[in-house]
């Protein structure tokens, strides 16, 4: 049973946000990235806010990685905050980033609070 990440768009903050708490597979991208784009044709600002705070470890094989970068640049995200990242999830996170980076081209940072998040997605709009 595929189990994919919460996705919705916050409509009184502009931001697209995921919630992770299960570990995606390669069989899970096509259907989470189709959701995600769902989400973000909502948003003005193209900003994604994923709560990594209750994520399980995952697993980034090869085709993994080729996967995600090729689904990303589908996005067009500007800004991605990386929300409650333990310092494993926050090196996880940096290995799909790189890979998305090299096709897409955002801001990403990390942040403790969705206060911080927030006020850093607000920062130029």
């Amino acid at each position: 049973m595929i189990v994919l990440p919460e996705i919705w768009y916050d409509e009184k903050n502009e931001v697209v946000r995921i919630k992770f708490t299960e570990v995606w597979t390669e069989e899970d991208i096509p259907d989470l990235f189709k959701r995600i784009r769902e989400n973000v044709k909502k948003s003005p600002h193209k900003q994604l806010i994923g709560d990594v705070s209750e994520a399980a470890p995952q697993n980034y094989t090869k085709a993994h990685r080729k996967m995600v970068a090729e689904e990303a640049p589908s996005l067009g995200l500007d800004k991605i905050a990386i929300l409650g990242a333990n310092p494993v999830l926050r090196m996880m996170a940096k290995v799909l980033l790189s890979v998305i980076k090299k096709r897409l081209t955002f801001t990403a940072r990390f942040f403790n609070t969705d206060e911080d998040a927030l006020a850093w997605l607000r920062e130029g709009k």
